[in-house]
């Protein structure tokens, strides 16, 4: 099996301190692991929990009040981000050219439209004091939206060493 041309991107990522550092240390990957598992575990609970609420599960958890979970996960996402980019710098043709990876990235982008959209057609108008949004179908379809998009990030996050 012949070895995949480098693209232009992977060739600079390894010309930067970070890449040296990162092929360099494997402490340094182990570390980032630990963090992104970490951030992960962050993020996936305080999703989970406004998500299963806004499909009408854990009735008795306002999902106003559950708004002040999404801190939390913007500060894991942040984790995630950097941890991530430090995975890639480690080893970037493998990353850029594994079909887990990019789906994974599409996934990613997808599920944060949704939560943008969440935000804005949910939260907003509960917080302005718009009756009802609970029980609104795009409150069930973004939650649903979300915890479907999330796990698909989940399954090929874990694909990535074997694809």
């Amino acid at each position: 099996m012949t070895q995949p041309e480098m693209l232009p991107i992977s060739i600079w990522i390894e010309t930067t301190p970070l890449h040296t550092f990162m092929v360099q240390n494997q402490i340094a990957f182990t570390f980032c692991e630990t963090l992104h598992f970490m951030g992960l575990t962050i993020l996936a609970g305080a999703l989970l929990v406004i998500d299963l609420r806004g499909l009408g599960f854990l009735k008795r958890m306002p999902l106003y009040e559950l708004h002040k979970l999404v801190p939390f996960a913007i500060g894991a996402f942040a984790v995630q981000l950097l941890t991530g980019l430090a995975f890639i710098f480690s080893n970037p043709n493998h990353y850029f050219l594994d079909l887990s990876f990019q789906v994974k990235m599409v996934l990613v982008v997808l599920a944060g439209l949704n939560a943008l959209a969440f935000e804005f057609l949910v939260f907003r108008p509960m917080k302005a004091g718009v009756p009802n949004v609970e029980s609104w179908a795009v409150t069930k379809i973004t939650s649903g939206l979300s915890i479907a998009l999330w796990a698909g990030v989940l399954i090929c996050g874990r694909l990535i060493p074997y694809v």
